[in-house]
């Protein structure tokens, strides 16, 4: 039996557009591992959807969201966030050849993102859903376009 797609709050669609993002990027790492690709380079990637999209993403979840509610699910999200965080400086400051660390981060954004989909937006729409138009327009306010991941090398893609 096919799943069907989750039906999500007016409020939360931008957020959840977003995480499409965040699961393509995951994509792209995992590729550029299957493909061997060196890690300089996928860390140069990284670095570019950290600063152009991530870090802001976070940072709009729990400015908006997460610090409105004190609940474990926004707590276990926060959590995450700064985890992710924490393994993207690692990987920065050690530049470490480890592959093994590129799957550890893409794999926890992964559930991460699933588990903000699954979990947490759910629960939000729940609870605040009296000041759900309020967050649309804050959301809608901070941003003026959707992320457009325009990098320049696209070490993902199979070249012959």
């Amino acid at each position: 039996m096919k799943s069907r797609p989750i039906k999500r709050s007016d409020a939360l669609k931008r957020l959840s557009r977003e995480h499409h993002f965040g699961l393509l990027f995951t994509w792209k790492i995992k590729q550029g591992l299957k493909l061997n690709v060196e890690t300089s380079r996928l860390l140069d990637y990284l670095n570019y959807f950290w600063e152009g999209h991530l870090k802001g993403h976070f940072f709009s979840e729990e400015v908006l969201l997460f610090n409105k509610i004190d609940a474990d699910v926004c707590k276990q999200a926060k959590l995450d966030h700064q985890m992710i965080a924490n393994q993207i400086e690692q990987l920065n400051s050690t530049k470490q050849d480890d592959r093994n660390a590129y799957q550890v981060l893409i794999d926890r954004l992964n559930d991460h993102i699933r588990y903000e989909e699954r979990v947490v937006f759910p629960y939000l729409e729940d609870s605040l859903s009296a000041s759900l138009a309020e967050l649309m327009n804050a959301l809608e306010g901070g941003h003026t376009e959707d992320f457009k991941d325009v990098y320049h090398d696209q070490f993902w893609v199979l070249t012959r």
